[in-house]
């Protein structure tokens, strides 16, 4: 048989014309696809800019209705969204404190470089200081008042001078508790000034008899608890609470409470002679059970020449014993003057010799430390305490 090579030849050419037309079709189909979804693309893009652009607009009028300028706005809407929910929330609360949001951009807390995180602490940080701010006049230091310089808002006008005595008192207490000393000493002057109005006032003003707000008078009571507390060396809580242990110790702290008892009571004589009377009220009935508790702690110690279970490890009692057993108490006079030398300390208990009310007796006497003081011409604190006469059980 012989081979027909032209046929052969032939088939080829049908089969390679049959297999490129194949892939020309294939070809054709890809490249309407490759242009139906680069359609779509554009049309998706497109669709995304016109709601970005709508976006940018939204944001930009939100931003200048702030007050922000348009320079400041367009600078804002590069950082995104969430750059401009960060200063809308910022301007937000400045423009309820009466304050030019600008300013913030305008000063040199904020980088033109909207990548710099420092922008994002520094609003943080305004803003919390806008939130704990009563009043934009009170903004004279800190961050916000670096920003803005002088306020030009005018000082909070108080309907009467009690009122801004109370006012002003509560805004000392509060800078007092931030130890803010700049605060506190632009506020003690302003405190000052009102005494000194009080002092020129009308009898009938000085007559009144409420000089601090509720709150006032309780931040005064706790402040002065708290201080005479760690003072006699306890542990307080932030309310002026003792938290050590008083096993012992109920003298010294007895002595906190008249400690405590003339703070305050210094504090209710707002000036030489207006009295705030319901203050003087809480010093005196501070006082009068911290003498109550002074009292029994110096006969527990006297009776038990210093050795009952609970306070012989404190060494209060400092009279000494005689080989018998008896005391030799001597004149109230030289204990007095020993006291002055810094031979006692808060607590000690000792008998003296004294004339009492006519009669001669021993006395018990609990050193508290504190100088003598008048409040209103009333004796309110003495260096000794009075315990009681002397019974000579042991």
């Amino acid at each position: 048989m012989s081979f027909n090579f032209g046929a052969f030849l032939s088939g080829i050419s049908e089969g390679a014309t049959d297999t490129i037309v194949r892939k020309e079709e294939e070809l054709s189909r890809v490249r309407l696809m490759d242009a139906e979804a680069a359609t779509r693309e554009r049309l998706t893009r497109s669709a995304e800019r016109r709601e970005e652009n709508k976006r940018n607009s939204e944001n930009a009028s939100m931003l200048k209705s702030l007050g922000y300028s348009e320079a400041q706005a367009s600078w804002i809407l590069k950082g995104g969204s969430a750059t401009v929910g960060l200063y809308s929330d910022f301007a937000t609360k400045a423009m309820a404190k009466g304050i030019d949001p600008r300013t913030i951009l305008d000063s040199s807390l904020i980088s033109s470089d909207q990548q710099d995180p420092r922008n994002e602490s520094a609003l943080l940080s305004v803003n919390r200081e806008i939130d704990e701010t009563a009043d934009v006049y009170e903004l004279q230091t800190g961050v916000l008042g670096e920003i803005l310089g002088e306020s030009k808002k005018k000082p909070k006008e108080y309907t009467s001078l009690e009122a801004g005595h109370a006012g002003t008192f509560s805004l000392l207490q509060a800078a007092k508790a931030d130890g803010d000393t700049a605060e506190v000493n632009r506020l003690t002057g302003i405190l000052s000034d009102w005494k000194k109005q009080i002092d020129k006032a009308s009898p009938e003003v000085k007559s009144e008899t409420q000089w601090f707000s509720k709150e006032s008078r309780g931040r005064v009571v706790k402040d002065a608890l708290a201080l005479a507390r760690q003072d006699m060396e306890f542990t307080v809580d932030i309310d002026g609470n003792i938290t050590s242990k008083i096993e012992g110790r109920s003298g010294p702290a007895a002595i906190a409470k008249l400690m405590a008892a003339g703070s305050i009571a210094a504090d209710a004589q707002v000036t030489k002679d207006v009295i705030d009377e319901q203050l003087l009220g809480k010093a005196q009935r501070l006082k009068s059970v911290a003498l109550s508790a002074l009292t029994s702690f110096g006969k527990d110690v006297a009776n038990s020449a210093g050795q009952a279970e609970k306070i012989k490890s404190f060494s209060y009692f400092k009279t000494k014993k005689n080989a018998d057993g008896t005391m030799s108490p001597r004149n109230f006079i030289d204990e007095i003057k020993a006291s002055n030398s810094g031979v006692y300390k808060a607590g000690d208990v000792i008998l003296v010799k004294q004339n009492f009310n006519g009669v001669d007796s021993v006395r018990i006497k609990v050193f508290t430390g504190i100088p003598f003081q008048k409040v209103d011409g009333t004796e309110l604190l003495q260096m000794f305490h009075d315990a009681g006469e002397y019974s000579e059980r042991n």
